[in-house]
Parts: structure tokens; sequence; C-alpha cells
């Protein structure tokens, strides 16, 4: 369990930045869906880093992160249509049930970034960078879906508890 400021506790955490230091955060600020989120491992401070508009936040499992950002939204529904699209790759669209389980540790740099397309509207292109099974050996691979910000967050949070 990483430890900064001295403090050193069994439960998980948010974190915040200020002035150069790690802060215990109880919840992250309301915000609007960015442009641009990406959450990525990191070697030093709190496990999970953003990057992107919010500012310098922080969490010890990217499933805190993932929670405190549902919960923190002001605009958490992305219209009507929540459905979740794998973004194939000849660049086609195919409906998703939902993301296939991994586990947060097999994120690799520069693990998950959101990013709003001007059209449609609301959505956001997800792209995961996880290393999945390929035979015998595990092999990094990019991950494309489409969905409003709330239905993306809602399926890596699925996906990562399962």
């Amino acid at each position: 369990m990483p430890s900064f400021s001295g403090v050193k506790s069994g439960a998980m955490a948010l974190w915040l930045k200020r002035a150069g230091r790690w802060q215990r955060a109880h919840a992250l600020p309301s915000y609007l869906p960015p442009e641009y989120l990406r959450l990525s491992p990191s070697a030093s401070g709190p496990a999970w880093r953003a990057s992107g508009p919010l500012g310098r936040y922080g969490a010890d499992s990217l499933p805190e992160f993932l929670e405190g950002l549902l919960l923190a939204c002001r605009r958490p529904s992305g219209g009507a249509d929540r459905g979740l699209w794998l973004v194939t790759a000849t660049g086609g669209l195919e409906p998703a049930a939902g993301i296939p389980p991994f586990d947060p540790r097999e994120l690799w740099r520069p693990g998950l970034e959101l990013a709003q397309l001007r059209r449609p509207r609301d959505k956001w292109l997800l792209t995961l960078h996880v290393a999945r099974p390929g035979g015998a050996l595990l092999a990094v691979r990019r991950e494309r879906y489409l969905a409003s910000w709330r239905t993306a967050l809602e399926g890596l949070l699925t996906a990562c508890r399962t």
C-alpha cells in the first residue's frame, strides 16, 4: 500500500496533488465530462493518475478512480443512447454487450484514454492498452470502444471487477 506525506492506511484512497505533494481526497470535485482524459498506471505516488483538464488526481486502484469519476460527474448521462460499440480493425462499429474482463494490472502505458468525438455528439472514444492472452503469451493490444461518458465508465468498472 503506498504511503504519501507520512500517511499510511489499509483503506483505499483518492489523491489530489497540491503544492507538489499528494494529499488524500474524500471525493473528486464535481466536473463536466472533459474532451480528453487519460488514466494510467504510475511507478511512484498513487498507483493510478489522471492526465487531462480535470487536474492532478490519483487513486490507489482503477475501480476506485472510476467510481469517483462516476459519482462526481455533473452530467452523467450522454443522451438516451446508452449503447457500447466496439471499433473494429477496419474502423467499423459492432454493438458490444460489454468490455471483456481484465485485471487493471494488465493495462500498460498509456493505460486508458477517453476522447470526445465531434460527431456523433456526446460520444467518447475509449482506447484501452491491455495485455490479453495470445496463445501462451500476453500480448498488448489496443482496443477501442465508442460510448457515452457514463456508459464508458460503467463498462470499464464492470470489466475490471469481474
